[in-house]
């Protein structure tokens, strides 16, 4: 199945940001291997030149990784267990896509300056061309013509039916969830603190599938209080918006437009992130 974040195999989900990433090495790396069957380029250097297109990949992702924490290090010193969590994919591109480039420059000392220079060019070239096809084959999305009933954890006996785009005009992050869902639960503390840090931010926990009464006790027991708990109990929304897995969490500007998603757990740096777009 394809959504528009990922190729999902089952149960593998990949990130389309990955599948360009490895796309354009592969393709790099073919055309380094035909340039190197020139005479110039010795067994060694054509070795040592396939290993360090591949090593570069890790170098460039502990770069990216490390950026990215430092960028935020504010997020990461309230909570220094975040820094292990990558599957909040926290990564600076650029500072990634430099520090790699800069391994595989130094890797390949044997090889002439023109020659490396035009590989990484390549290289930089197609990535930047497949994630700006991504982004130019994203739709822009607002807020889908739907409608969820309420959860008013106050009064068991009063409901309402809400309509997405009546959160229009004020920045707004919806939250596709379950209580069965562990990333979910994990992040669903991030949420809170966000909830209640930005009250000019809408929050929007809106439960995939389950009935009230389960809703009800999950955020009494845990003691979660958002303001705004809607139920979709037959998955429309993920339908709606072709955003498949849970957790997913959806970022809308003041205008109703969606800026950004994220699928998968959110640490409070990503979240961070996010809401500084939505909410500058």
């Amino acid at each position: 199945m394809i959504s528009s974040e990922a190729l999902h195999l089952g149960p593998l989900m990949l990130p389309w940001g990955l599948l360009i990433l490895l796309v354009a090495l592969l393709i790099t790396a073919m055309i380094g291997r035909k340039v190197g069957q020139q005479p110039q380029w010795s067994a060694d250097i054509q070795q040592r030149f396939q290993d360090s297109i591949w090593s570069s990949v890790w170098v460039g992702l502990v770069g990216a990784r490390l950026v990215f924490i430092g960028l935020n290090l504010e997020s990461y010193w309230a909570s220094p267990i975040d820094i292990l969590k990558i599957q909040d994919k926290g990564f600076n591109l650029i500072g990634g896509v430099v520090i790699g480039s800069a391994w595989f420059w130094w890797r390949n000392s044997a090889i002439a300056t023109k020659a490396k220079a035009i590989l990484l060019l390549i290289f930089v070239m197609l990535l930047g061309t497949g994630l700006i096809t991504q982004n130019l084959m994203n739709k822009e999305a607002h807020y889908p013509g739907l409608s969820f009933p309420s959860l008013n954890l106050s009064d068991q006996n009063q409901s309402q039916i809400i309509a997405l785009q009546q959160f229009q005009g004020q920045p707004t992050v919806v939250n596709l969830w379950a209580s069965w869902c562990p990333p979910c639960h994990r992040e669903m503390p991030v949420l809170q603190r966000a909830h209640d840090q930005h009250p000019d931010v809408n929050f929007v926990m809106l439960n995939q599938g389950e009935d009230v009464d389960t809703v009800r006790a999950y955020l009494t027991k845990n003691q979660f209080s958002f303001k705004h708990v809607l139920l979709d109990a037959q998955g429309e929304m993920p339908q709606a918006l072709n955003s498949f897995g849970i957790p997913t969490t959806l970022f809308f500007n003041a205008q109703g437009q969606l800026v950004e998603r994220h699928q998968g757990e959110l640490s409070q740096a990503m979240l961070q992130q996010y809401l500084k777009k939505i909410n500058p």
